[in-house]
């Protein structure tokens, strides 16, 4: 058996009000809660579909975790560093690699990229490299021509202008002198690849090692070691004792090491978006404070009456508390229910479409998290119940003759 505090509150949100304009103010609540609790989960979750892609394709074109010497200086790959590599069971692959920054010049245009020298038998074992090819071949070896292969970023081969057959020029920035010209090899492009970044694919190429250390100098020696990590989850812990058991001045370092700036925007915009969408809910609030008072003027002798009868204060606030949290809780159920329909859809069948030219995806994407829905929910019944403390407290004070006697 319910309590008559919310047999009473349920008679009093379902009456037929005398003033039309409070019935409208609680319509006007229940539905800017059900609406901000939507919008916030379906902005929450297409936020999180972003994040995620971004996160995925940046770490899919990097490493979950890089070896490296201080200040990225040459170091030798050597059985101890792979020992130690090998000592940890999270690592399911490694690859050696050499980056340098230099100048890339084809017949008509010159641009600068990011060069990385790759070990082709590994490579494999830490990068999607070889799904990403969009044109040519992966190939590195010297062709018919005698030049070894390259393979560039969509955008950079876009900038040069050259296709899979040309040949292309890299300017090493390594100098043996000040008055020395800088290094300069040849390649023949034998492939083009697309990640849908346009930082990455606008900025970077491949070579294969043993040219990245003849090119930039560096015999026998390598920048640093890509890892790939069982599950993203062992990062910290993976980094962790690598740098433990790693001697100076080598180091380990991760994917949110290199991103931290990407990621922190990520979680900053998140925030402030959620904040700005929390005003509808805050709103609506505010509206179920305004009809509750409005209530409880057109109330006064109904309350009075039943104070007159027994009832005391805490019940009578406890009749106004559940009448505003009627509102919320329906409100904020539906409000999820709808978010959640939505971000289904979305999923199942791509409703809202990108065009894939511009963004490195054709359909917004989504993903649901229990914990932001939670949090929302949350949110939403704790503003709420806020707003119904203020109306309730000012009816149990009402005292019952006097409230009696003026209606």
């Amino acid at each position: 058996m319910p309590s008559f505090e919310l047999f009473i509150a349920r008679r009093y949100l379902r009456s037929k009000s005398k003033t039309a304009f409070i019935s409208t103010i609680t319509y006007i609540s229940f539905f800017g809660i059900m609406l901000g609790v939507a919008v916030l989960s379906i902005v929450m979750s297409v936020m999180n579909g972003f994040e995620t892609e971004v996160k995925t394709r940046f770490i899919a074109n990097d490493s979950h975790l890089r070896v490296r010497a201080f200040r990225d200086r040459p170091f030798e790959y050597n059985e101890r560093v792979i020992e130690v590599i090998k000592a940890d069971s999270t690592i399911i692959g490694a690859s050696p690699y050499i980056e340098m920054f230099s100048m890339v010049k084809s017949n008509d245009y010159t641009e600068g990229a990011l060069v990385r020298g790759i070990d082709i038998e590994t490579i494999e074992d830490t990068s999607p490299l070889k799904s990403q090819l969009i044109a040519g071949t992966f190939e590195f070896e010297k062709g018919d021509n005698e030049y070894p292969g390259i393979i560039l970023g969509k955008g950079l081969a876009d900038k040069t202008g050259v296709i899979p057959g040309d040949r292309i020029r890299i300017i090493s920035p390594a100098l043996s002198s000040t008055f020395s010209q800088p290094p300069v090899k040849s390649f023949t492009v034998t492939g083009i690849f697309e990640t849908g970044l346009a930082e990455i694919d606008g900025a970077l190429c491949y070579i294969a090692l043993p040219n990245a250390q003849k090119l930039y100098r560096m015999p026998d020696k390598v920048n640093g070691v890509y890892l790939k990590l069982s599950s993203l989850d062992h990062t910290d812990a993976a980094k962790d004792r690598l740098n433990e058991d790693l001697e100076f001045p080598l180091n380990s370092i991760s994917w949110k090491d290199l991103h931290s700036n990407l990621f922190a925007w990520f979680e900053i915009e998140k925030m402030m978006m959620g904040t700005i969408l929390s005003l509808i809910i805050i709103i609506a609030a505010f509206n179920i404070l305004s009809s509750l008072i409005m209530i409880v003027m057109e109330k006064k002798q109904e309350v009075g009456i039943l104070m007159a009868m027994g009832a005391n204060k805490w019940q009578v606030m406890k009749i106004f508390i559940y009448q505003g949290m009627m509102i919320g809780v329906i409100g904020t159920i539906l409000g999820l229910i709808i978010g959640i329909g939505v971000c289904w859809l979305q999923l199942e069948y791509q409703i809202v479409s990108l065009p894939g030219d511009i963004y490195f995806i054709t359909a917004m994407p989504v993903q649901m998290r229990f914990n932001d829905f939670m949090m929302i929910g949350i949110v939403s019944l704790v503003l709420t119940f806020v707003a119904t403390l203020y109306p309730s407290r000012q009816a149990s004070k009402m005292l019952p003759a006097e409230t009696i006697r003026n209606e």
